[in-house]
């Protein structure tokens, strides 16, 4: 009897198997001929590199921090003349959180009295800030969950490892976003936990209170807006296109040239979103 329920098991498994690898093997792309997704955005670079894949479509914020500031910076370079995208930074908590409403009072503040500029310069991000200091935004405090925060007295950000956002040095958690994060909720009095989290699944940490807020140089898209709270835009970004140095004639701006080409992104990022044809 056990012998034919493991029988069952591997078959059943078998066709799964079949069924998803048909399901990826069938995925459109808006070009090259494969795509390949990475759990971080650190990791396109290392797929660039070991030469599993040829061209990784990435945050132009974490771009330039890396090709200045790592092993990859004589290795790997961007795609001349090309922008896949162009978008805004957002941090996202739970629908009708007015927790967002409080962090977008603070961010204009900061922008005001020069603070936020402060912090983007530590990390060569001034000319990316974008924030709207003419906005007036009210906090609802009886609201259930910035009830829910400000009584526990504390904040917990989720986050990825992506230099300059949020990185570490000597096992100190550093970036843009942490020492902004830091900065805001000192100002609102309460503390902060950052929490690393895989970013395919970070919608669901956020709605089962696993974090309380997704803070890590969030693309702020219309599908996102309809299942959280996002703040105002606070930085710009680009999706651009990475590839070995000695590649630079080979792929280039004109997209048709990528046709035998191997593409990585972040999985669930905007860069997938760029390469993979949207359904």
């Amino acid at each position: 009897m056990k012998k034919t329920i493991v029988t069952v098991i591997a078959v059943v498994l078998c066709v799964v198997s079949v069924v998803l690898l048909a399901s990826c093997s069938g995925e459109e792309l808006n070009f090259g001929k494969k795509y390949v997704p990475a759990k971080a955005q650190i990791d396109i670079l290392t797929e660039l590199n070991s030469k599993t894949a040829d061209i990784g479509v990435m945050d132009s914020v974490m771009a330039g921090y890396y090709l200045k500031n790592s092993e990859y910076a004589d290795k790997l370079t961007l795609v001349e003349g090309l922008t896949l995208a162009d978008e805004n930074y957002g941090i996202a908590g739970r629908k009708g959180s007015q927790i967002i409403n409080a962090i977008n009072q603070q961010l204009i503040a900061l922008t005001e009295n020069g603070m936020m500029d402060d912090i983007a310069a530590a990390y060569g991000l001034q000319n990316e800030i974008c924030v709207d200091v003419t906005q007036e935004i009210t906090v609802d405090t009886t609201e259930s969950d910035y009830q829910y925060i400000i009584n526990k007295g504390k904040v917990i950000v989720g986050y990825t490892l992506f230099a300059p956002i949020a990185y570490k040095v000597s096992e100190q958690l550093v970036g843009f976003d942490i020492d902004l994060a830091k900065k805001v909720f000192a100002d609102l009095g309460l503390e902060v936990e950052f929490q690393l989290i895989d970013w395919e699944t970070k919608e669901v940490e956020l709605a089962s209170k696993t974090i309380d807020l997704i803070w890590n140089g969030m693309t702020i898209t219309d599908e996102r807006l309809a299942s959280m709270e996002i703040s105002i835009p606070y930085m710009k970004n680009k999706q651009v296109a990475i590839i070995r140095s000695e590649d630079a004639d080979k792929y280039t701006s004109d997209t048709s040239t990528w046709s035998d080409a191997v593409l990585v992104a972040e999985s669930g990022s905007a860069g997938e979103g760029c390469i993979v044809k949207s359904k």
